[in-house]
């Protein structure tokens, strides 16, 4: 299933085009991307670790997210912001390379 080769694309495209969204925008693209990855951890988990896998799955991702966005809003000069765009093509390089494991096969 293509799903995090897809949100890493479309995640790192948005970072490296550095759009300005709308508060509704971004909502549903943090709602949508949460409950998809979500209810996939989630149907993976149930035969292993559980409730408290998941728990702690969540968990550990807030706080890596947090730590993670709470230093790019602190970035104040304008190349830093330069260095967080080469980041996200990065991630979108990386979601495009894994698309292409899926479409061949071996992903």
């Amino acid at each position: 299933m293509p799903v995090a080769a897809i949100s890493f694309l479309i995640l790192g495209v948005l970072v490296a085009a550095d759009l300005k969204l709308s508060q509704k925008s971004f909502t549903a693209i943090v709602v949508g991307v949460g409950l998809i990855h979500g209810l996939l951890n989630g149907v993976a988990l149930k035969e292993g670790a559980g409730i408290l896998g998941l728990i702690g799955i969540m968990a550990t991702l807030f706080v890596i997210v947090a730590i993670v966005s709470a230093f790019i809003v602190s970035l104040k000069q304008p190349w830093t912001r330069i260095i967080v765009r080469v980041a996200g093509s990065w991630v979108a390089a990386i979601g495009m390379l894994m698309f292409g494991w899926l479409m061949r096969g071996q992903g």
